[in-house]
């Protein structure tokens, strides 16, 4: 079982200030994380910073798990070398499209933490790598699933920035939904690219394409000519094309 660690324990400063360890920030998080109701954060994850593991690494900020009133959550907290004091329009960004239906559920935002649902889950990359001969109706449903998730942030105008390389940006959770993660870098001010950018992704690099293509079939040239289209048009008619081409 693994161990839950107080927040003020002097194992976890370091992780509450990282990478350059500030009383300050570190206070300020503290602070954060009592409020929040946050009494203890567990090792776990697949990322090792200093000798604790997290569940993700970013230039903003860093991702532990955490227990609040007894339940595993997510924890994301900023880094003290951060190019902005707070976590708050990420958080507000996370809300807006939580009521689309898209991300993990924002329990609590404060200037140095969000407290989201703590996803159980493989990253998309490593699920369809496991399911490359079977479950081909499985393999369907969660790129359609996953394409109208970026269609949806296209028409609410928030553009995720990092879905062109969604290697860590999308977790396939134990229901089999396609969930996107990591808004540090969404914009409600750039143009949107989410479908065109994930579609990208899955059809047009190489290792993700190959493994697709035993579940999906499509025509390179047409299917890039349709992704112009929806570029110049953003219309659901322009979208439906695209669907259609994937015979999804």
């Amino acid at each position: 079982m693994v161990e839950v660690i107080p927040i003020e324990d002097e194992r976890v400063k370091n992780i509450l200030s990282y990478p350059h360890f500030s009383e300050a920030h570190y206070r300020r998080v503290l602070g954060d994380l009592r409020e929040i109701g946050i009494k203890g954060v567990l090792s776990q994850g697949g990322v090792n910073l200093a000798n604790f593991k997290v569940l993700g690494k970013g230039c903003v900020g860093i991702v532990l798990a955490g227990l609040l009133r007894g339940d595993l959550v997510a924890l994301k907290v900023l880094r003290s070398d951060a190019d902005r004091r707070s976590l708050g329009r990420e958080g507000e960004i996370l809300k807006d499209v939580n009521r689309a239906g898209i991300g993990p559920r924002t329990i609590a935002v404060k200037d140095t933490v969000i407290a989201m649902e703590y996803i159980r889950g493989e990253f998309f990359s490593e699920w369809l790598k496991a399911r490359r001969v079977v479950d081909r109706n499985n393999v369907r449903m969660v790129v359609k699933g996953l394409l109208g998730q970026c269609w949806t942030l296209d028409n609410i105008g928030i553009d995720h920035g990092e879905l062109s390389d969604a290697k860590k940006h999308v977790l396939i959770d134990q229901q089999g939904t396609p969930r996107i993660i990591d808004f540090e870098s969404a914009s409600r001010e750039r143009k949107c690219r989410n479908l065109v950018s994930i579609a990208g992704y899955l059809f047009f690099k190489k290792k993700i394409a190959d493994c697709l293509r035993g579940h999906l079939s499509w025509d390179d040239s047409k299917l890039k000519e349709l992704l112009k289209d929806y570029k110049r048009l953003r219309s659901q008619h322009a979208y439906e094309k695209i669907l259609e081409e994937l015979r999804l």
